[in-house]
């Protein structure tokens, strides 16, 4: 009988967050084919039909098939450990409680992803037992993610805050009301409009984590927080990076998580040498509208960390890109020669990938405060000139409403591009389609970027249901999500 103690849940636990370091999710589909479709970055792959960057897809498509499957299989891992944890021999209640937070948590964080992506989908609560008697009716967009919302403020007090507060890779405290934030923020925009009420939720949250003062903003290098996510190492002393994938092994090192973070996404790199620096395709470039955003405040250090200034050739030698060769530039975040793991393997590798950063929470802060009183507060400004400042830009100030609303939209861009958010922020702003017809009409790369031409407003905001599960639940009634 498995779930006897502490032990036995504690590697249950590991199941449910493997879901996160699979390729299905953050290693390369969910994080980077499903939600890097925005107006910052590109694929720069021709010939690319029937997939979802370049909103060609269908409800056959395989890596939504293979995301939807691997977040529903995370959420019944959950359940599982959920329905045994109470009968396991954990003497101490606060372990027990902890583990309990985790598994509630990451079960509503999965089912966030899903109801982000496919708008209506079932909400699952309890273990699959017999796959021929599972089937259950989709729940309601904004009903689901009130849920959600619940079952995250449950974990607040049952999560760790002390032990883990230097691990990035666990969740805590303050990374359930950083998360919170997130999902208030989704629930307040489109497509469920819930407005004010949320505005304030997440101006609470993103507040209960500044108050907090256990995270900081990386001072001195720029690329410091990069280099420590790639090298996996943690920054103990600013904590910036408050939850991240940890991705182990090389696939030839005898360990193995399926990532392709730095290779598929990632600055390019030519040397296949397993002693090199490592081989990236790098197929994501920075795109015009995210150049000129950068621009907009000249001497901004994001710029060259985010659109890298060169390749590296086959022999591990830099070979810069002319002026003229902007959008050539690949999304720096992510480089294979910051690594340490050696031999190199072709395509894996083990860079962790950030959920939520610092950064992050100090602009939705600055969002929501302004958002809820339709004007921005001193604490709006302080959590926005945090970040631009760290970044060698001016402070904003004296600005209206909707001058500040623009400020924070553009500095999100700036200082989260590549990291699978921008696709989300431009639905809840009920901006996408403009703005992917925008880049699509300054475009230099229009042949590599035909997601803005094939963008339909009311049908790519949202994923199809996969066909699979469309044809094996009946209560969906055979009926996809608009238009497809």
């Amino acid at each position: 009988i498995f779930y006897k103690n502490e032990s036995d849940c504690m590697m249950a636990l590991a199941g449910v967050y493997w879901t996160l370091a699979t390729d299905h999710v953050y290693g390369e589909r969910y994080s980077n084919i499903l939600s890097n479709t925005d107006d910052l970055s590109y694929y720069a792959r021709l010939n690319q039909s029937g997939q979802v960057y370049t909103n060609s897809h269908n409800s056959s498509n395989n890596d939504i098939y293979q995301t939807w499957t691997q977040l529903y299989s995370g959420i019944n891992n959950a359940n599982v450990l959920l329905d045994n944890i109470d009968a396991a021999n954990i003497p101490d209640a606060a372990v027990k409680n902890r583990i309990k937070g985790e598994a509630k948590f990451l079960r509503a964080y999965y089912h966030f992803l899903l109801v982000q992506s496919w708008y209506e989908v079932p909400i699952r609560t309890e273990t699959v037992t017999d796959i021929n008697n599972s089937s259950l009716a989709a729940t309601p967009h904004a009903e689901a993610i009130d849920w959600i919302i619940k079952e995250m403020e449950d974990c607040i007090d049952l999560v760790d805050d002390s032990k883990y507060d230097l691990s990035p890779s666990h969740v805590k405290k303050t990374t359930v009301q950083g998360i919170l934030a997130r999902v208030c923020l989704w629930r307040a925009g489109s497509p469920s409009n819930g407005g004010k009420e949320f505005y304030e939720k997440a101006a609470k949250y993103a507040k209960a984590v500044y108050d907090s003062h256990k995270h900081k903003l990386y001072q001195g290098d720029i690329y410091a927080i990069w280099k420590n996510i790639a090298s996996d190492k943690y920054d103990t002393e600013y904590n910036e990076s408050m939850w991240e994938v940890e991705f182990i092994g090389t696939r030839v090192d005898g360990k193995f998580t399926y990532s392709r973070i730095g290779n598929t996404i990632g600055n390019w790199q030519e040397n296949t040498s397993s002693t090199g620096k490592g081989y990236a395709y790098g197929f994501y470039c920075g795109s015009l509208i995210l150049w000129d955003l950068f621009e907009k405040n000249p001497g901004d250090l994001r710029r060259d960390l985010s659109m890298a200034t060169y390749k590296l050739d086959a022999s591990d030698a830099a070979v810069y890109w002319k002026d003229t060769e902007i959008v050539t530039r690949r999304c720096g975040k992510y480089r294979r020669e910051w690594t340490t793991t050696s031999p190199k393997e072709k395509n894996n590798d083990q860079i962790n990938y950030p959920v939520l950063r610092y950064a992050d929470v100090l602009l939705m802060l600055a969002e929501a405060e302004n958002e809820a009183g339709k004007a921005p507060t001193d604490l709006a400004y302080d959590a926005i000139n945090e970040v631009r400042e760290r970044a060698g830009i001016d402070k904003v100030e004296n600005l209206s409403y909707a001058e500040f609303q623009q400020e924070v939209r553009d500095e999100r861009a700036r200082e989260l591009c590549f990291e699978s958010l921008r696709k989300y922020d431009l639905i809840r702003w009920g901006v996408i389609k403009e703005a992917l017809t925008l880049f699509s009409s300054r475009s230099s790369v229009k042949s590599s970027y035909p997601a803005g031409d094939n963008f339909q407003k009311g049908k790519h905001e949202l994923f199809p249901i996969p066909l699979d599960e469309l044809q094996l639940n009946p209560m969906f009634e055979s009926k996809n999500n608009p238009n497809y």
